[in-house]
């Protein structure tokens, strides 16, 4: 999509330059911080793509939403280049990307473990680590609970789905017994 590229491009000059000036850390929590009110505010996302609030009005609403939040100066500069360009409703998609560029410049690798009931610490410790050792990078990852598995477990790591749960078993099972390939001989 093209606001991927368009956010891409910013964040890769934002990261090149925090990268370069040894502000890496600093930039990714202020990305960190964008992202999150992106995703958990709807109002926020509304506005930023609405062409109706002018642009110094937009200045002062994200000046007021992060104020003293942005640690870094290259991040708060970054917002108001995208603001007076007019492409805010980017800034998410900056947001994001910067923070994939973190990751892979850091060898980080993000993913999400859903099981039937919850984990042991040393069961999801066993798991990250199972996954360091055959991806070679750090793995960071988000555990949830959703009993709809039976039991079990799904990993997912990007794009790759690991799926382990009693739910899955049973509807390969049902569609098993669909296809219904034993024919009877009498």
């Amino acid at each position: 999509m093209i606001e991927d590229r368009i956010g891409y491009r910013y964040a890769k000059s934002l990261f090149d330059l925090a990268k370069e000036k040894n502000m890496l850390e600093e930039v990714r929590d202020d990305m960190a911080v964008i992202h999150e009110v992106s995703e958990q505010s709807r109002e926020f996302r509304v506005m930023l793509s609405n062409p109706v609030i002018n642009v110094s009005r937009k200045e002062a609403i994200l000046r007021a939403v992060f104020g003293d939040s942005l640690e870094s100066d290259f991040t708060k500069h970054l917002v108001n280049i995208i603001v007076r360009k007019g492409r805010e409703r980017y800034l998410d998609n900056a947001a994001k990307s910067f923070l994939l560029l973190y990751d892979l410049d850091k060898h980080i690798q993000r993913g999400k473990l859903i099981s039937a009931q919850p984990m042991s610490d040393e069961q999801v410790a066993a798991i990250k680590k199972e996954v360091e050792k055959e991806t070679g990078d750090t793995f960071e990852m988000d555990v949830e609970v959703d009993p709809d598995l039976i039991g079990g477990f799904v990993l997912k790591i990007g794009d790759r789905l690991f799926d382990g749960s009693v739910a899955s078993s049973l509807r390969k099972l049902k569609q098993d017994f669909k296809k219904n390939t034993y024919i009877k001989q009498f």
